[in-house]
């Protein structure tokens, strides 16, 4: 990134030869000292001082965030204009129909990561670094930009590790060669190409050698063989000419074989073992591990140097314009830092259970007799895959590819044995539409009317296809259609293959497969997955969602069959995954370092957070609830006895206070009524007698009370408020309720979320309006509107500071959904409900409460962390 303004600014023209000096090795102040020699000591202060404002950039950019070492001298400022293999990249998305947003995230990203990488001038590099990407989110671009800026500045030897099977080396090959080799082929050469792997049949000293500027890349598959060979190959090298070849390693897929996963925490599972070898016996080696399930690399021991923790630093790529991703698809549940639930898109559909026999093997050794059966929703499923698609081509995008995913089960055997069964049901629709036959024409008009009014195409500012205009593509599409089996025994010449057909046409695939499918394989133009594949930790499950990503032009045309239990469990990963960038968004000021805080991972009581062998080092940690909000959110709307006992709970409460001679009131204007310094005893009583579902996970009153009470030890949280909340225009088919003592209300509306945690339960998704976690502050509504958590929570330190905060939602059971809610439903609660949220003050990081929580204990660096437990054994039941 050039500094000078011109030929005839002096000062700026300085600034670049600090900038230059900088990249190739020298501090700042260094660079300066050598120029002070030449030049004005006032200009040479006024030109490093140009510098260090130009570096303060890098700092302050607000994507991407990131945990990273004390840099306080990037090295690293940006892409310069003689900086030919990024400006050829970035022409290449151009030409593309890239966007320019989504190439400046890109060049922002690449650029941040570069300079927390080691300059490649430096003696000795020892870069430990993580990318955190979403599931189908554009992570090789991401990768690539990082190859090109890091070629650029001197990084001569680069390694793309890229999974553990030839169909995703093959694709990432194609990948790096048409998007970065095919542009520049002079100034790379190649050890790699789509047909072969690594060997070591080439002199790797004349390839190494600094006597000319060609870069080496590879992209190597993560096995034992290969990679042993590329270090034997590598370590071979003079060591003259390994000391002067920056080495940039890029693990793709990072969390898959990487981690060490032996048995015996004294040994190294095999690839660990020589990633390790090539990071510690070259002497510049970086290494840059991208994933979109991060949970095994979080877990690794940070307290052995030379394994694969992101000591400095973790950076979290942001999420790109147009994705569709697990909180999109499937909603999540309201964090502290979010305000606003999310309720994901209408666009699953259930598998019910009693399809699941149909769709996979009941033992192992029946996987080879065993097909999968047509049932109900897969019909469903795969004929509106094909209007979906036919409806693409109406809106001119035959040349697109459409695939559709089927996975049921991993065993390679059923995936054979299905593909009869699919083409069957592909042939019998065809000769069906050829006839004209009526019942099929019927069938598909309902569903695709259906579907239309599911997700209207207008709200992706996409026109609608009418059901006769989309079937006159139907045919066609049908029969272009091919059904391709991918797992780890399909032959090379049967796989996907995405290259247009001799007519012009996109390839049209339905896809049956496993493991191939579930980790990094591209499905492009997935438009309908259907899923039944169980899976039983964290990074498993989301692997397999391929159905996340990019769907340009078509965004109201994807669906996902899968069973309630799966959506469910996407939607709690969705938390889990918003919950960890989170962690390091709060922490991207560069004050706390990868070594100082360890990102924690929510636990689920279902599924493990990796394999077992991955998380050795994890353990339990004690999370606070200082400053943060919680809320009930689920209730057992027909137990007419529950709903009854927490009434009388919150009547109690009112009485005890109105007892102690507490009196509500109201402040500013808002309708709420409100008592002020309530003691921590009457909240703790009544989080004793209130009853709160265990579906609110993060609401446990015994962890509640818990760090109530050890925080009342300490001095601190003595004084609450209690908020009892309400409207200010009454709604009278919403009904009052009396609570005692003269404090009669209206009730608040929270209509029912349409998802399906069973008959016994309603979820609402949020309670919390936007300024109710400063309800206790005496300012307007109006002027806490619009407000962020954050601020909220510094108006209650300024006003109520070390308070506690409870409010109470006494919800109608009548509520009912906005008129145009197509993802909401009466309430139909048999009584009224009391809903209660709890906002808590900060308070220092040793007061903590068990929440489970896994992390990994920290070496000691005086640095205060997280306290830990003993890890609790969780098993390892992955298939």
């Amino acid at each position: 990134m050039p500094l000078s303004n011109g030929p005839d600014d002096q000062i700026g023209l300085m600034a670049d030869q600090i900038a230059d000096a900088v990249r190739a090795g020298r501090t700042p102040e260094e660079a300066a000292t050598r120029l002070a020699a030449f030049a004005k000591a006032d200009l040479v202060e006024q030109a490093l001082q140009r510098y260090r404002d130009a570096a303060r950039r890098v700092w302050t950019m607000k994507e991407p965030g990131s945990i990273h070492k004390k840099h306080f001298d990037p090295w690293y400022l940006g892409p310069d204009p003689s900086d030919r293999l990024w400006h050829s990249y970035a022409k290449y998305l151009r030409e593309k129909g890239w966007s320019e947003e989504t190439i400046k995230d890109i060049d922002d990203a690449s650029t941040r990561i570069v300079s927390l990488m080691d300059p490649p001038q430096k003696a000795q590099i020892r870069t430990r670094g993580l990318v955190i990407g979403y599931v189908q989110s554009g992570k090789t671009a991401s990768f690539t930009a990082v190859v090109a800026k890091a070629a650029d500045v001197g990084y001569r030897f680069v390694i793309v590790l890229s999974g553990l099977n030839n169909v995703l080396r093959y694709q990432t090959q194609m990948r790096i060669d048409e998007d970065l080799i095919a542009s520049n082929p002079e100034h790379w050469i190649t050890v790699t190409d789509t047909e072969d792997d690594f060997n070591a049949n080439r002199n790797v000293n004349s390839f190494l050698t600094d006597r000319h500027a060609t870069k080496v890349l590879g992209v190597v598959k993560k096995n034992s063989s290969r990679l042993t060979r590329l270090y034997k190959w590598l370590t071979g090298a003079r060591p003259e000419v390994l000391r002067s070849c920056p080495v940039l390693i890029v693990d793709d897929e990072a969390d898959q074989a990487s981690p060490n996963a032996h048995p015996d925490p004294e040994e190294r599972t095999k690839i660990n073992k020589l990633i390790i070898k090539l990071l510690t016996d070259l002497p510049k080696a970086a290494y840059v591990g991208y994933t979109a399930t991060p949970f095994a690399n979080l877990l690794i021991d940070p307290t052995t140097p030379e394994d694969l923790y992101p000591s400095d630093f973790i950076v979290d790529l942001p999420k790109g314009k147009g994705y569709f991703g697990a909180e999109e698809i499937f909603g999540r549940a309201p964090l502290d830092e979010d305000e606003e639930p999310v309720d994901g898109l209408d666009i699953f559909r259930q598998v019910p259970d009693d399809e699941v026999p149909l769709l996979k093997p009941p033992s192992r050794e029946a996987r080879f007799t065993f097909a999968i059966e047509i049932t109900p929703t897969l019909r469903e499923a795969t004929l509106y895959f094909w209007m979906a698609t036919a409806a693409r081509h109406a809106r001119g995008q035959s040349t697109k590819h459409a695939s559709m995913l089927i996975h049921t089960t991993q065993y390679a055997a059923v995936h054979l044995n299905s593909k009869p069964v699919l083409e069957s049901l592909r042939d019998a629709v065809r000769s069906q539409l050829d006839k004209g036959t009526a019942s099929l024409l019927d069938e598909l008009e309902k569903l695709w009317a259906r579907e239309q009014a599911k997700l209207p195409a207008e709200a992706f500012g996409v026109r609608p296809i009418p059901f006769d205009e989309m079937l006159t593509y139907l045919p066609k599409v049908v029969g272009l259609t091919e059904v391709k089996v991918e797992n780890g025994r399909s032959p090379t010449l049967d796989r996907v293959d995405y290259q247009v057909d001799a007519d012009g046409n996109g390839r049209l695939y339905i896809v049956i497969g496993g493991n191939v499918l579930s980790r990094g394989l591209t499905l492009e133009g997935l438009t309908v997955s259907y899923f039944v594949r169980s899976a039983s930790a964290y990074d498993t499950l989301l692997q397999m969602g391929r159905w996340f990503g990019y769907r340009p032009g078509y965004a109201d045309l994807p669906r996902v069959w899968t069973t309630g239990e799966l959506r469910d469990y996407f939607y709690d990963l969705a938390s889990v995954e918003k919950e960890i960038r989170s962690d390091i968004a709060h922490y991207k000021s560069g004050i706390i370092t990868p070594m100082d805080f360890a990102v924690r991972i929510r636990t689920h009581p279902a599924l493990a957070v990796t394999a077992k062998l991955k998380m050795q080092h994890a353990v339990k940690a004690k999370m606070a609830y200082n400053a943060r909000e919680v809320q009930t959110i689920v209730f057992r709307h027909k137990d007419e006895g529950w709903l009854d006992s927490n009434i009388k709970a919150v009547r109690d409460l009112v009485q005890n206070m109105m007892a102690a001679d507490i009196k509500p009131a109201t402040l500013a204007g808002k309708p709420h009524r409100v008592f002020l310094d309530v003691p921590a005893k009457a909240v703790v009583d009544f989080l004793t007698s209130y009853a709160i579902e265990p579906s609110n996970s993060e609401m446990d009153a015994a962890l509640l009370r818990g760090y109530i009470l050890a925080q009342n030890k300490r001095g601190r949280i003595t004084q609450w408020s209690v908020v009892i909340a309400t409207r200010t225009n009454a709604r009278p088919e919403l009904g009052t309720i009396d609570l005692g003592g003269g404090v009669e209300l209206p009730l608040v509306n929270r209509a029912r979320f349409l998802r399906d945690r069973g008959p016994d339960v309603v979820d609402i998704k949020a309670l919390m309006s936007e300024t109710d976690a400063a309800a206790d502050v005496p300012l307007p509504a109006a002027e806490l509107r619009n407000s962020d958590r954050e601020a909220l929570r510094n108006l209650r330190q300024e006003y109520v500071p070390g308070r506690g905060l409870l409010v109470i939602y006494p919800i109608s059971k009548d509520s009912l959904p906005q008129p145009d809610s197509q993802l909401r439903a009466p309430l139909e609660a048999v009584r009224h409900i009391m809903g209660i949220a709890l906002a808590f003050p900060d308070v220092p990081q040793e007061d903590l409460t068990p929440q489970d929580y896994l992390t990994v204990e920290l070496p000691d660096t005086g640095s205060e962390v997280i306290d830990i437990d003993d890890l609790e054994d969780m098993g390892d039941t992955e298939q």
